[in-house]
């Protein structure tokens, strides 16, 4: 039973929960143009990493939380600043991934006309609140009495945040300025725009009953350290991950099973160490950093290091041919890598981004006062992590020596092998550089 309970609230949330991930802060801006003043309707949604750090500040006053937000909108009517108002303020909580809640808090902003003429105005929106965090971030605008020329859509693609798009990923909208130019003498009144809400799903707060027990006794606790284990590997098994680069050094440098297994708790222990780092830093340094601004940094180091080596196999690898050319004394079981000091650094690149799986189970823990425990099951599920990218790679390499034995790929093909895998970790650690510092800059 235990082990179900784990597999209901630690499996991934729906991809239309929050499907720019954990850590989003999300915005829609409803922009509603009366022949009276002006009323915005603003919803912010927070995954759950967010609300495990902001939700005592934004739930204990939502008129404060409101006024605060709105202090972020500039908004200018022919270039002259409007005074917001809230007018009213909510905050709702719902079920999370891991155990944990996520948080929604609603502003009602009203402004009046400070004078307006049958000429055409210009009516300037800027939302600055939360600019550093990533999220989906929507404006929709419509007239009441008034024609408007803008490009904002009438309609929310989000339905005000509570039913993403399937390919939400893809057309995520990054709004954060817009422009309306509007007429007010020969406007036509507009229907009310209906607005039907996705309710969101019940209750899955499995995992935080489960960390609350204190009796699961060694059976319950083995179960949980299994799916924990298995949700690692099948979180492995999804693209990237450094599957490619993990089987390319193995077939490169020629590992042993012995070595390959060292790598795999290399990856696990980094990427537990990466994880308990990081709820730190959204425990204690949310005032300070947010925890999305550490995913580029240590992204852009790990793909340094894969680079690094990529360069190093390279260069061991035209060393050795040269060798060859040459006629020097050589030996066809060359291990062409840096020795365990490479191997122990690329165990360390593929374990240091934390996964944001790992990381909510981990939070999820530290609300229900089971730390310990979390921190284990996040070590179970870096080795099942490690168990999967390891596990590709030493496949690849055994099949490779069957070849090899059995004569079914030509000797000559087989002895490229290392300088393609050479090849291959260079390119990979070269895209990556490239992502990271696009995320950087």
């Amino acid at each position: 039973m235990a082990l179900a309970a784990l597999l209901l609230a630690a499996r991934p949330v729906a991809a239309d929960a929050h499907p720019l991930g954990n850590f989003t802060i999300n915005h829609e801006a409803d922009i509603v143009v009366h022949r009276d003043g002006l009323t915005i309707d603003y919803a912010l949604d927070l995954a759950e990493i967010p609300t495990f750090q902001l939700r005592d500040s934004l739930a204990s006053d939502p008129p404060a939380s409101c006024a605060a937000l709105t202090r972020q909108l500039s908004v200018t009517f022919d270039a002259r600043p409007l005074a917001l108002a809230v007018t009213q303020a909510r905050v709702a909580f719902a079920a999370g991934q891991g155990g944990l809640e996520t948080l929604r808090l609603d502003c009602a902003v009203r402004a009046p006309w400070p004078g307006w003429s049958d000429q055409t105005h210009e009516l300037a929106v800027r939302d600055t609140s939360y600019a550093e965090r990533i999220g989906w971030r929507e404006m929709t605008a419509r007239g009441d009495g008034v024609a408007i020329d803008t490009t904002l859509p009438a309609e929310s693609a989000s339905a005000r945040l509570t039913a993403y798009p399937k390919d939400a990923l893809a057309s995520a909208p990054d709004v954060r300025v817009a422009t309306l130019r509007l007429s007010f003498d020969s406007a036509a009144s507009t229907a009310q725009r209906q607005r039907v809400a996705t309710p969101i799903g019940p209750s899955t707060d499995v995992l935080t009953s489960l960390l609350d027990r204190t009796d699961l006794g060694a059976l319950g606790l083995l179960g949980a350290l299994l799916f924990a284990f298995a949700l690692g590997a099948l979180h492995a098994a999804t693209p990237g991950h450094g599957k490619t680069v993990m089987a390319a050094y193995l077939v490169g440098t020629r590992r042993s099973a012995r070595q390959a297994i060292a790598l795999g708790l290399t990856v696990a222990i980094s990427h537990t160490a990466g994880v308990v780092c990081l709820a730190l830093i959204v425990v204690f340094g949310a005032w300070a950093l947010s925890p999305e601004r550490v995913y580029p940094v240590v992204s852009a180091v790990s793909a340094a290091v894969v680079l690094g080596l990529g360069v190093l196999m390279s260069r061991r690898e035209l060393a050795h041919r040269r060798a060859h050319r040459h006629g020097h004394d050589h030996s066809h079981n060359v291990v062409t890598s840096g020795g365990w000091r490479s191997l122990v650094a690329l165990g360390l690149a593929g374990g240091l981004v934390p996964s944001a799986s790992a990381l909510v189970l981990l939070l999820g823990a530290i609300a229900a006062r089971q730390a310990e425990l979390g921190i284990v099951l996040v070590l179970a599920f870096g080795v099942g992590m490690a168990a999967t990218l390891v596990g590709v790679g030493v496949a690849l390499v055994a099949v490779t020596r069957i070849a090899s034995r059995s004569g079914v790929v030509p000797g000559r093909i087989l002895a490229h092998a290392p300088a393609i895998a050479a090849v291959v970790v260079l390119i990979v650690g070269l895209g990556l550089t490239a992502q990271s510092l696009v995320a950087l800059l």
